[in-house]
């Protein structure tokens, strides 16, 4: 599936059970009971808008355009390797063609396993600032140690670490800057993005670990915005 971004949903608290709401990059689905949103629920979809999907030998360009009398756009997802560099890199524009602004927040999964090995004491997440914030498993799996979150033992499965928000971040895009590391894989990756951090959220199991930051999106009508998601990949010196 590549990359797996969210946006969250618009206007979702507001719309009563039984009409309308808008998902970027799904469409028009219809919003059951009074429920709060929830990602993993079945949604029904009323309009799935309309998707072209063009392959290149280096890249896979996404496009997904929705006319509907709420919220109408044209979103575009890149996924493309660098030339020449081991790099890849996610360019995303959403052009609002619509009659009413859009305020939404998208994140990206970031599903990483490095050389299928098990989430544990050889992987380390370090960001640019003090981390702050706790969460389950904290104490327990993994720690929070400065910069970094560290990993005490082994997860095995049926275990995962969730913490929801970390805190420590500014608002500049530099801090959005996370380094994933495997020392005994002796590999690493780098990931940056071109827009501050609104929201940051991590999360793991036995097999996979995932900082998941958001960035908030506004978009007039009429008016487009673009953002850049780049991850660097790199070995380690052993």
């Amino acid at each position: 599936m590549g990359p797996v971004e969210e946006f969250t949903a618009l206007d979702y608290m507001d719309t009563k059970p039984g009409d309308n709401f808008v998902k970027i990059g799904v469409g028009v689905l219809t919003k059951p009971d009074e429920k709060p949103y929830a990602f993993e629920r079945y949604y029904p979809i009323v309009d799935q808008g309309k998707w072209i999907v063009k392959t290149k030998p280096d890249q896979v360009t996404f496009n997904h355009e929705l006319n509907d009398k709420t919220y109408s756009y044209k979103y575009e997802k890149c996924v493309q390797l660098v030339k020449g560099k081991p790099e890849l890199l996610l360019v995303h524009t959403l052009k609002n063609t619509g009659n009413k602004t859009i305020e939404t927040s998208v994140y990206d999964h970031n599903f990483f396993v490095i050389d299928n090995q098990p989430v544990g004491p050889g992987y380390s997440i370090t960001l640019p600032f003090d981390i702050k914030g706790t969460g389950q498993g904290i104490g327990e799996l993994a720690e929070i140690k400065g910069k970094q979150i560290l990993f005490l033992r082994n997860v095995n499965n049926g275990e995962n670490v969730f913490c929801s928000p970390l805190e420590g971040f500014n608002d500049t895009a530099g801090d959005y800057d996370f380094r994933i590391e495997n020392k005994i894989a002796g590999a690493g990756v780098r990931i940056t993005c071109d827009q501050p951090i609104q929201k940051l959220n991590f999360w793991c199991c036995y097999t996979t670990l995932c900082p998941e930051p958001y960035i908030r999106i506004k978009v007039d009508p009429g008016k487009e915005f673009s953002w850049k998601i780049r991850y660097e990949f790199y070995t380690l010196n052993k």
